[in-house]
């Protein structure tokens, strides 16, 4: 029993992280914030759009000192690690760009962690062993989780496009009917003009 809570506690110490979705409106700006207290930690920024539009957005990220670390415009996912060298309050934001009129919806995961310098780790006993085993595992799970947000994100994407292709195959279908049904009357009625036309002859 000991063992289990030693492994959940060091389970939770390795990283702090946060999965959130939002619905961001066309023309809105949102941002996030993730706060270090020390240079040196690791910061994981994951997102994807899942419903909206074209399943892009556009986002950037920011230093406490606001300087861009990170930009890009009509992404429809993107994962990325960084070194954070400074302490203070980090910004993710989203912008639903000009250009698009659909509310979208975004799923982001923020991640702060602790890096181990080459001088911490210098100093490691045997000890230490259980702990590297879980901070293994902890990345191992990482990655699957983002394996399966990815398949999820693709899942929504593809499932959009059936719906947009199954709704495009009943319009034309319905226009191709109403075009048999119409060149039918034309038909009709042409045909009767032209025995009309003959019966005043005679």
């Amino acid at each position: 029993m000991l063992k289990k809570l030693v492994l959940l506690f060091a389970l939770l110490a390795v990283a702090n992280a946060v999965t959130l979705r939002k619905w961001i409106a066309s023309h809105e700006k949102t941002c996030f914030y993730a706060q270090t207290s020390a240079p040196g930690k690791k910061i994981s920024f994951y997102f994807a759009v899942h419903q909206g539009g074209n399943f892009d957005i556009d986002f950037e990220v920011e230093a406490p000192n606001n300087r861009q670390l990170f930009k890009g415009e009509a992404e429809r996912q993107g994962d990325y690690v960084f070194t954070a060298n400074q302490p203070g309050e980090y910004a993710f934001c989203f912008k639903n760009g000009l250009a698009s009129f659909a509310d979208k919806q975004v799923e982001f995961d923020i991640s702060v962690e602790n890096e181990a310098r080459p001088e911490d780790i210098a100093k490691r006993s045997k000890r230490d062993e259980v702990m590297n085993s879980v901070v293994t595992i902890a990345s191992d799970l990482g990655q699957i989780t983002k394996f399966m947000k990815y398949f999820r994100t693709r899942e929504n994407r593809n499932f959009a496009t059936v719906s947009s292709t199954e709704s495009r195959v009943w319009w034309f279908s319905v226009l191709q009917s109403l075009s048999v049904v119409l060149v039918a009357v034309m038909q009709v009625y042409a045909i009767r003009a032209l025995f009309t036309a003959k019966r005043s002859r005679l």
